[in-house]
């Protein structure tokens, strides 16, 4: 289904019995899981949370069909990026509608075309969360942020997400330490708060990555803070340099560069002057290059099991400065 009519679903309170969410968007992924759990569970409720590898089929299916102790709903959320065999959804599915009392969620994070065979097994009952553009996202920060009392602004929200390189995740996980200032927040507290603790932001990380700096230090204060695991910060490379090749190739045709035209949203001017400076610097040949090499290294990173990611990735992004 579409999101719009799952949403109104959700906003009914008539949502069904067994979902699949999948797509480009964690956050959505997450954000409406935990309202839907909300919905579906009560106090004496069985709730199974199956993370990754932690999905066994029997121990499911087990769960789902028993007689629950107290009376409640028993409830199973599969959180993965694996792909369930179909036979097995397809009895996960069955119990839950004959059974009045049996709830199945399956958060799929894996690869969005492998999901169309998944989503067979739930009939209607799957939702793919696709990127937001920058009014869908800012409107997903607004609702979040009015939730955990957050006063904050819409063009400091977009500040905020154009400056994580608009991860919602990572802007939602900044919102308990600013509502501690017990205030409005402004853009000037998004810079000296997110980036003044001595954690790295992911788009200064990707700057000193392209400026050929020195980035083990910058690396490892990423990941100990917290700011990114290994697929995010590939991705967050990936997604800055796909925005300048798109300067770049703005430039090289109209002599200037235009956020709105080239990326479908404004930017702020000194952001959007350093994107185009940065742009140009890079030889279109050497887009291909180091573009290539990311993907390679991203497949290598969610294919190859018993290896240090973190070693692989520091190595890959020293190795991708070669290019530049």
């Amino acid at each position: 289904m579409y999101k719009r009519e799952f949403e109104n679903l959700f906003n009914n309170n008539n949502l069904p019995k067994t979902m699949l969410f999948y797509g480009e968007c964690n956050y959505q992924n997450n954000y409406y899981a935990d309202k839907i759990i909300q919905i579906w569970s009560q106090v004496d409720d069985e709730k199974m949370l199956l993370h990754y590898d932690e999905y066994n089929y029997t121990v499911a299916k087990n769960h789902l069909s028993q007689s629950s102790l107290f009376g409640g709903q028993n409830i199973v959320i599969v959180k993965t990026d694996k792909v369930i065999p179909k036979k097995e959804l397809d009895v996960l599915v069955e119990i839950c509608e004959k059974s009045d009392n049996s709830y199945f969620l399956y958060q799929y994070f894996g690869e969005s075309n492998k999901a169309k065979n998944l989503a067979k097994s739930f009939k209607k009952n799957f939702v793919r969360f696709f990127k937001p553009n920058l009014s869908e996202a800012l409107t997903l920060l607004h609702v979040k942020a009015k939730e955990v009392n957050l006063n904050i602004n819409g063009y400091t929200l977009q500040h905020l997400y154009l400056l994580h390189l608009e991860d919602l995740s990572l802007c939602v996980n900044e919102f308990e330490k600013l509502s501690l200032l017990n205030r409005e927040i402004q853009a000037v507290d998004i810079d000296r708060l997110v980036y003044g603790l001595g954690s790295v932001g992911l788009d200064q990380f990707v700057e000193k990555l392209l400026k050929k700096e020195d980035i083990k230090e910058s690396f490892s204060t990423l990941n100990q803070s917290g700011g990114g695991d290994e697929i995010r910060i590939i991705n967050s490379t990936q997604n800055y340099l796909s925005q300048l090749l798109l300067f770049h190739m703005y430039i090289k045709i109209h002599g200037t560069f235009d956020a709105r035209a080239i990326l479908g949203y404004p930017l702020p001017p000194q952001i959007a002057k350093q994107r185009a400076d940065q742009s140009i610097r890079i030889d279109l040949n050497n887009y291909k290059n180091i573009l290539e090499h990311l993907a390679k290294t991203e497949l290598k990173l969610k294919k190859m099991k018993n290896i240090d990611k973190n070693s692989l990735l520091l190595s890959s992004l020293i190795k991708l400065q070669s290019y530049l």
